[in-house]
């Protein structure tokens, strides 16, 4: 049995702790920042309610004393409660998490979605403002490393079309990679964002049907996106997929819409990248946690003295790589550990050897004992090692809590005048689903 789209991982992914509301990894500086599972970054600059210490507030001039351009110190009332709210439901429904930051100081003294020099009045801001960006250009980068592309969603409001929500992509500027790839229907096409939110039942400006073309080159007007998209979109060299959601003050200020916008916008995440990031199959990863492969040269593989390397070639991942591992001494051990990002089933598959260079097998053992633990299940589970080795082979499902550690033991029986040897070689831990 082979398991398709098996990914190895050497580090554990970060994980944060589920409560009524989301709790934070860390805040610092008047910066709330976690990070995440998948490729999917929220952010929202300007929600927050606090006052730095020593930060005065802003009056409309620039650090050169310069006035500044559609100055703004208004609230975007919500907006970080939304965001906050989008990450949790999604942690809740699919298991990933998204990345978040999200400004806790108020817009008067601080405007995180300005350049630098119209953003603060006074040095003692610029800490502040450095912290925010400087953690969304790590969590870019913390992206583009481990899945290659992403989406920035970028949480902001608006009065003045009260009932909708605008969306702002620097007329396909911030998502040039997203729609070269895709083309517009991955923004405003069924499985895109805005696509879905009007099917959804929200009202979206500009409509889904206008899209920049020769003729009218921008039909998103003067919110088409500020600095966050601008600085952070993919038209940049270090940039994600970048929309801004300007959402309209009816929405934000009521509770009932508030929550039926997260949730979809909780569900919509999961749509778009089972469509464009997961072969519409969301049971691959980035769409759930990355699955866990543990060999013997691997953090979380353990075992007794009596293992030797075996001359099998039909080892994971393959020949020359790493060897498998075999003892015929009775009560030898080994194990394989790794410990849960999230709440959820996980199946447990093992990989064992038996085929010589020759072309012939090896004896093994034909009553390998697994035993696997997570929290209070456990379970036992025998396999003939003589068959179906050289491939993943399924031990068992268990059901194991968020950072619970996920365990199995192999434990030879038998001494050498009762059976061939036992085999031990690589585990693999793959999240199916809540």
């Amino acid at each position: 049995m082979k398991i398709k789209n098996l990914k190895v991982t050497s580090c554990s992914l970060f994980v944060i702790s589920m409560l009524s509301s989301p709790t934070f990894a860390e805040s610092q500086n008047f910066v709330n920042f976690s990070e995440g599972t998948i490729p999917i970054l929220i952010t929202a600059p300007h929600g927050g309610s606090d006052q730095p210490i020593g930060v005065i507030q802003r009056v409309g001039t620039d650090l050169e004393g310069n006035n500044v351009e559609s100055f703004n110190i208004v609230k975007d009332s919500w907006t970080k409660d939304i965001a906050e709210d989008i990450q949790a439901k999604y942690i809740d429904k699919y298991g990933g998490i998204p990345y978040i930051v999200t400004a806790q100081f108020h817009r008067k003294y601080i405007d995180a979605n300005r350049p630098e020099h119209q953003a603060f009045e006074s040095e003692s801001a610029r800490v502040y403002y450095d912290s925010y960006q400087n953690k969304i250009t790590e969590y870019i980068e913390d992206i583009k490393q481990k899945f290659g592309q992403g989406m920035l969603l970028d949480i902001h409001g608006q009065a003045q079309k009260p009932n909708e929500i605008i969306r702002g992509t620097r007329n396909g500027i911030s998502v040039e990679n997203l729609i070269s790839t895709h083309g517009w229907n991955a923004v405003v096409g069924n499985n895109g964002f805005f696509g879905l939110l009007e099917e959804q039942g929200f009202n979206v400006e500009p409509s889904n049907q206008q899209i920049p073309t020769s003729t009218i080159p921008a039909p998103e007007g003067s919110l088409s996106g500020g600095t966050t998209v601008k600085f952070n979109g993919s038209h940049n060299l270090l940039g994600l997929d970048a929309i801004q959601f300007e959402i309209g003050s009816d929405i934000r200020f009521s509770e009932t819409m508030r929550n039926t916008f997260t949730n979809n916008m909780a569900d919509n995440i999961n749509t778009f990248m089972s469509h464009y990031y997961c072969d519409s199959n969301i049971a691959n990863f980035p769409c759930s946690p990355k699955t866990v492969i543990i060999d013997d040269d691997y953090k979380g593989y353990l075992e007794s003295n009596e293992w030797k390397s075996s001359s099998a070639v039909d080892n994971y991942p393959q020949q020359g790589l790493s060897k498998s591992r075999y003892t015929n001494q009775e009560g030898e051990t080994v194990s394989w550990q790794t410990t849960a990002t999230q709440t959820g089933k996980y199946h447990v598959y093992a990989w064992w050897t038996n085929l010589k260079s020759s072309g012939s097998s090896y004896n093994r053992d034909s009553s390998a004992d697994y035993h696997i633990q997570a929290g209070e299940n456990e379970s036992l589970i025998t396999r003939d090692q003589n068959n179906a080795a050289g491939q993943w082979v399924l031990l068992d499902t268990i059901n194991v809590e968020k950072d619970e550690a996920i365990k199995v033991n192999l434990t030879r029986k038998h001494d050498g005048d009762e059976g061939s040897a036992t085999v031990a070689d690589a585990m693999a831990f793959v999240w199916g689903g809540i």
